[in-house]
């Protein structure tokens, strides 16, 4: 077959169409699109059979694509360059048309055939061909509309992507019920004006196209009429446009359409007819409709108001707005008291969170208020990975990672962050434990230590070896040294090799830590703050007979909590861009004000902490590797659909913020994972082996979608706008600076052919110094010489 394949795609790059056709014929083939009922052929001669026949068809909710002849578009695109550009969610299993085949087509890398599952809204295998067709800028062959179109086997090298779970076994009953009666009665041809029929409630109607000035069709969001908060929409409409470097040349305008609408969405109430109304009245958009219809821009109103939205308007958004004279309110920079956006959040993020809650995180929430409990899962998902030192998993680069969670609680005074500090002294009371045989050990070398400076007798004896115990607890108030040599001892030999056990700090005052920062306690921890994440390596050497000379990896978590304004001397403007706020969880406790504690009876609540402990003996015990590709996986997933939406939506925030928040979406949902192994383990007896009892449940991977979701909304709600203030800050100090010197304006004034006595004119110089500028200009390739004191140009600048 690959014989075949190569004679068939040889005699079509010699011009050979009858023996690439005769090849090709020859050739294995599939039928995506349909199955079909047993006959007898179309006139009844052959024996009843599954003969291939449009009346005997039935759909199976498969659509077929065909993109050939890509050689002939303007960028003269080959077919791995077009699968490249595909949109990533369409690959998701969400996606109503899903890609489950992409590959080459036989006549090799300018033909590119896909197979995707029809979605019923879009209409028949036309109308679903002709919309996935415009996503893709492409044209389909208008041939394949028939669903009995054959696909000629080819490579495996030549497939780009395929879904094995579902390609040769999908069917969609329904679909052959909506549309399969008409096929088998041979109309195949597209829905004249293709309705969008049951699951949109936001069906937009075509809106007509004659629009003049600051005319709106459509009463829309804000202030009605073609008006925002006063303010033009198609004004608003060509800022976004300078923003994002101009209108849009032929070959990108449906994507730049798109990226548009998904930010008018936020300010006209999420409306599909508001936003195609003031799509209609952008001049690129009117270039579309005139080529390919209005339904295209209803369309894509459409798909974005379908789209999950962010709470507020997308930084980028809030600075068109604001360039184009609009007053906007950022939504999500923190105040006192919170918005009904934000009880709104609190109570979305509870409501996902009750049914996924497991016993470890229940009795750490236990005294909580409902929308503090996700930050109380947090602080104590941060003990506990601390806890699971010894474990490892294999992150999605492939490298061995460790669990290196560093929680901030923010909250005003009596808001329940103060339920951090009893947490810490629970779940951390196996690492005290341990670290009670290294605290003796270093008190008493202390003493002994006096004993010499104060006892001639004892300044005699053999020279005092200091302690190596491991100590992995360490106050706020810790000198670098004493940080160094804790993390040098810290650590346990497997096979031959040291493996660094995590250091720990727990502070209930970030304001007490930050001062610290710059005294001798703490000075200069913001580095290792920083490089923990990714257990970089650190170190120092010093002078001093006490300084740990050495490079360390830095294994190192902590939880602290503290007030907005502690945050605020912490992250500042200068330092927001070094990356420590994209590294923390964070979040904001909701104040009870007004309220009293609540009433707690000391029996139950010393039961629940008893409980709570013995889950921490439990963690502390688990190492080795973490069996959990399918969380690995999922969180990738994640990553690539929050990729996908940064990028649509020209969100810098989103796409900086996303990179690391899938390490605590993985993190975060360990814990679960490995309390509900250990309850298996228990079950069977056979806690020793509680790692064959791991596995990763649907509950997990929402509950791992939760934290993906909460880590970034805390971070941008806390630093989004200080972030995008630094980046612009950053961008307007890097600006080139532009010379308007009399030899480029008098250059750019010259004709395309000229000769000396012109550059005379022009420049207003003797004709000694002209002959002499045209020269230089000469060498240094900016012109080239026509003829002796003739010159053309070749730079249209200097």
């Amino acid at each position: 077959m690959r014989d075949a394949i190569a004679e068939a795609r040889a005699c079509l790059a010699a011009g050979d169409k009858k023996g690439y056709q005769a090849r090709k014929q020859g050739l294995p083939m599939f039928i995506f699109m349909c199955t079909f009922t047993p006959n007898k052929g179309a006139k009844g001669e052959w024996g009843e059979n599954t003969w291939r026949l449009q009346r005997a068809a039935v759909l199976n909710g498969l659509v077929m694509l065909d993109y050939d002849h890509l050689d002939e578009l303007p960028a003269k695109e080959r077919a791995v360059d077009v699968f490249n550009r595909i949109p990533s969610h369409m690959f998701d299993d969400d996606c109503d048309n899903q890609i489950l085949y992409a590959a080459r087509t036989c006549s090799g890398d300018y033909g590119l055939r896909l197979v995707c599952k029809a979605d019923p809204k879009r209409g028949n295998l036309a109308d679903n061909q002709a919309y996935i067709s415009r996503i893709l800028n492409l044209h389909c062959d208008e041939s394949i509309k028939n669903a009995d179109r054959t696909s000629f086997v080819n490579y495996f090298d030549d497939i780009f992507y395929i879904n094995k779970q579902e390609i040769f076994t999908y069917s969609n009953e329904e679909y052959d019920k909506m549309f399969g009666g008409n096929y088998r009665n041979g109309n195949s041809r597209p829905t004249p004006n293709p309705s969008r029929r049951e699951g949109r409630s936001n069906t937009p109607k075509a809106v007509s196209t004659g629009l003049q000035g600051n005319q709106s069709p459509l009463p829309l969001g804000g202030d009605g009429g073609g008006l925002f908060r006063g303010v033009p929409y198609t004004k608003i409409c060509e800022e976004w446009l300078k923003a994002r470097g101009g209108t849009p040349a032929a070959g990108s305008r449906h994507m730049r359409a798109l990226q548009l609408a998904s930010d008018l969405r936020y300010i006209c109430d999420n409306k599909p007819a508001n936003v195609q109304a003031v799509l209609m009245q952008v001049p690129f958009v009117k270039e579309i409709v005139c080529e390919r219809g209005e339904q295209e821009i209803a369309d894509i109103a459409a798909d974005v108001c379908d789209r999950k939205m962010n709470l507020g308007i997308p930084r980028a958004m809030q600075a068109v707005l604001k360039a184009a004279g609009v007053k906007t309110e950022n939504s999500a920079a923190p105040s006192a008291a919170p918005s009904e956006a934000e009880l709104a959040k609190y109570a979305e993020f509870w409501n996902r969170l009750k049914p996924l809650m497991t016993e470890p995180f229940e009795l750490a929430t236990y005294k909580m208020h409902d929308y503090n409990k996700l930050g109380g899962v947090f602080a104590a998902a941060g003990m506990f990975c601390t806890l699971m030192t010894r474990c490892w998993y294999r992150h999605f680069n492939g490298e061995e990672q460790r669990m290196n969670p560093q929680v901030y609680l923010i909250g005003n005074p009596a808001s329940g962050k103060g339920e951090a500090e009893k947490l810490n002294e629970i779940i951390m009371a196996p690492v005290r434990v341990a670290d009670e045989v290294g605290r003796h050990a270093e008190e008493e070398y202390k003493k002994k230590q006096a004993e010499r400076e104060t006892s001639s007798k004892a300044s005699k004896g053999d020279a005092l070896q200091r302690p190596e115990f491991p100590i992995r607890i360490l106050p706020s108030r810790t000198s670098n040294a004493v940080f160094f040599r804790r993390a040098l001892n810290a650590t346990e030999q497997r096979n031959g090799v040291d493996y660094p056990l995590h250091l720990y700090t727990f502070d209930s005052e970030l304001d007490g830590n930050t001062e610290a920062q710059k005294g001798g306690s703490w000075i200069s921890k913001h580095d290792l703050e920083l490089k923990a994440f990714h257990n970089e390596w650190a170190g120092v050497d010093f002078a001093n007979k006490d300084s740990v000379n050495a490079l360390i990896p830095i294994y190192y978590n902590y939880v602290v909590s503290g007030t907005p304004l502690s945050l605020g001397n912490k992250i500042t403007l200068k330092n927001v861009n070094d990356g420590l706020c994209s590294r923390m969880a964070i979040f904001k406790m909701l104040s009870s004000d007004f309220a009293m504690v609540a009433r707690g009876k000391t029996t139950i609540l010393h039961e629940k902490n008893c409980k709570l402990k013995e889950w921490a003996f439990k963690f502390d015990k688990l190492e080795g590797e973490l069996p959990i590709e399918r969380l690995v996986d999922h969180v990738y997933d994640l990553c690539e659909q929050s990729a996908w939406q940064a990028e649509a939506e020209h969100d810098l925030i989103l796409d900086y913020l996303r990179k690391r928040a899938v390490f605590y979406a993985t993190w975060f949902t360990v814990p679960r994972i490995m309390g509900n192994a250990i309850k298996a383990a228990e079950k069977k007896k056979d806690i020793a082996n509680v790692m064959k009892y791991v596995t990763v449940s649907d509950e997990d991977l929402e509950f791992s979608t939760l934290m993906y979701d909460a880590v970034i909304y805390w971070q941008d709600y806390f630093f989004g706008l200080s972030l995008q203030t630094a980046w612009d800050n950053a961008a307007n100090g890097m600006k080139q600076r532009v010379r308007n010197t009399n030899n480029s304006t008098g250059y750019l004034a010259l004709p395309q052919e000229f000769d000396i006595a012109t550059v005379v004119e022009v420049l207003k110089i003797s004709q000694e110094a002209a002959r002499c500028q045209a020269s230089r200009w000469y060498k240094n390739g900016h012109v080239e010489r026509i003829k002796r004191g003739m010159f053309r140009k070749i730079s249209q600048t200097i």
